[in-house]
């Protein structure tokens, strides 16, 4: 083989840099976004993140529902506002019509006011298709073991789908793995917010799920203080609106950051363990008991795992506060 000329070399490099480039790019980690929108912004930052990573290629959103219903009926409308803003207004979502069970009674100080002031389509929570239905017609359509489930609430809906006829089989089939924010690890002192809203969902989850679960505990999202960098944003933005109405402290969620649990919990689902970031527990299986306390149990043949924050906080804030303000 002859020797290609010095004018051909820098293209037979290029080339060859393309072609590895092409071969080690992942895919984009298809994601459902299972969300409590309603009683606190980080639901917002939570979809900022998500879409920020699909900006980049790391994420393709399958699906956003919400798992608790407000007496405001606008949690599907505040997801929407976020969803258009970038420019994905197409994406399914549905609501829990069991919402009985996970009822936020104080309504919500950020989802009324996004629905009211920015373009969007959603029809009120007890319209929309049912958070079920949005499942099994999402995951019926994707490839085998290849859907992560981020859930940032109750765990309402993921007890409905392993519960509703071929729902347990469909789960099985198609999610890969399970990423929770709730619980406390390695115990709680007392039962967490997302437990606590149904913790009959919670015990039939972490009893019946069939896949892996990664856990991320409220000691995880308590470290991280994010949100006051949205004060940089337009008054476009409806996330920043969700931060600025928010009370939180003694004024609101923009003025000095809240904690960024279910943004942490987006970013694990995407992006995954990084051992630079991340510490993962053993092998194990979360224990919840009727109160909705949960605990940790070393279990060798166990799939699910939880996670702590490796050194200080300030990388993971910092890497949060920047893709929450990508836009």
């Amino acid at each position: 083989m002859s020797r290609p000329t010095c004018f051909a070399w820098p293209i037979l490099l290029a080339t060859v840099m393309v072609s590895c480039v092409s071969a080690n790019a992942a895919a984009p980690v298809k994601v459902i976004l299972d969300t409590d929108m309603a009683s606190d912004c980080d639901d917002a930052g939570a979809i900022a993140v998500l879409h920020a990573l699909a900006d980049t290629g790391e994420a393709e959103i399958l699906a956003v529902v919400t798992n608790c219903k407000a007496s405001t009926n606008a949690s599907c409308a505040a997801v929407d506002t976020i969803n258009t803003f970038y420019g994905r207004g197409d994406i399914p979502i549905g609501s829990d019509k069991d919402g009985h069970k996970t009822s936020w009674g104080g309504g919500s100080a950020f989802t009324p006011g996004l629905r009211d002031r920015f373009p969007h389509d959603a029809l009120p929570d007890d319209q929309m298709p049912d958070a079920g239905d949005v499942y099994r017609d999402v995951l019926s359509s994707q490839e085998d073991g290849s859907v992560v489930i981020c859930s940032v609430g109750a765990l309402s809906n993921l007890e409905d789908l392993i519960q509703s006829p071929d729902g347990l089989k469909l789960v099985q089939q198609k999610v890969r793995q399970l990423v929770v924010m709730g619980g406390q690890f390695p115990e709680s002192d007392r039962p967490e917010t997302n437990i606590r809203l149904d913790p009959s969902a919670a015990v039939a989850v972490v009893n019946r799920w069939p896949t892996p679960i990664l856990w991320q505990g409220f000691e995880v999202g308590a470290a991280l203080i994010c949100g006051d960098t949205l004060k940089s944003q337009p008054d476009s933005n409806p996330v920043k609106l969700a931060f600025a109405l928010r009370p939180f402290g003694d004024g609101k969620a923009i003025d000095h950051g809240k904690p960024a649990h279910d943004q942490a919990a987006v970013l694990l689902a995407v992006r995954g363990t990084d051992p630079t970031f991340w510490q993962t527990s053993e092998a194990g299986r979360v224990v919840i008991d009727s109160d909705g306390h949960s605990r940790w149990k070393y279990d060798r043949r166990g799939d699910d795992h939880y996670v702590r924050i490796v050194g200080t906080p300030d990388r993971l804030t910092q890497q949060i506060n920047e893709l929450m303000t990508t836009r």
